[in-house]
């Protein structure tokens, strides 16, 4: 499930963050210290799985960028496989980690109903004059081209678009602003197995599964 680190550019988005607001390393701080406390404290653990609604933003400049539910679906399965360890890859996970490889008790639904309450099949599609876009977060306002995120205390909100610079995707860590609250990703990465995406060998849906593992505060195990 690696990446190669040129391609994902969550650390860097970060590390903008941090200088643009000091205040954020203090947030992200405070939630490794919560979560280290959680851990020392022996809290039981629900053998639930916790379920994540999840919104796809589809903002598409060609009809290419306009992927099908198809491969959202198929992308959908994939991060359900790699959270639960059900990927069929699971065996060869490297025996340094082997020990530590784990179900996170994690699954990703789309979501059924919208902020307002109305029905939804969690996918959402928007047409835009903008080409690509780039790690400035502009895709997450519809006033730049975007779209405006679902409320991120109730959704995973994911962005898929072209992204300019070699990207394949970022995710922001969090504790940051709500307003760009989520995952983003290159449209040709997203998919899976049973209909993949356009980005070869980034075309069955793990760029995905590694950012959203930094949305749930994962950091790149290469330091």
């Amino acid at each position: 499930m690696a990446q190669n680190q040129r391609t994902c550019a969550a650390m860097d988005v970060l590390h903008q963050q941090i200088i643009n607001d000091p205040s954020r390393s203090a947030a992200l701080e405070s939630i490794e210290k919560h979560t280290e406390a959680y851990l020392l404290n022996g809290s039981p653990k629900s053998t639930a799985a916790v379920r994540i609604p999840v919104v796809f933003h589809i903002i598409y400049n060609t009809s290419a960028q306009n992927i099908s539910d198809a491969r959202i679906n198929a992308q959908l399965a994939v991060l359900n496989q790699d959270f639960r360890k059900l990927n069929p890859d699971a065996s060869s996970i490297p025996a340094t980690f082997a020990s530590v490889a784990a179900d996170a008790s994690i699954e990703f639904c789309l979501a059924t109903v919208t902020p307002t309450g109305s029905p939804t099949n969690g996918i959402v599609r928007k047409s835009t004059t903008v080409t690509s876009f780039s790690t400035n977060d502009n895709v997450k306002r519809s006033a730049n081209g975007g779209n405006d995120p679902w409320d991120p205390t109730r959704y995973l909100n994911i962005w898929v678009c072209n992204i300019s610079g070699g990207v394949l995707g970022y995710a922001q860590f969090p504790g940051g602003a709500s307003a760009t609250d989520g995952v983003v990703l290159l449209f040709g990465t997203v998919g899976g197995p049973s209909a993949p995406g356009t980005s070869t060998p980034y075309h069955l849906g793990r760029t995905a599964t590694h950012e959203v593992g930094h949305w749930l505060n994962l950091r790149h195990i290469w330091g």
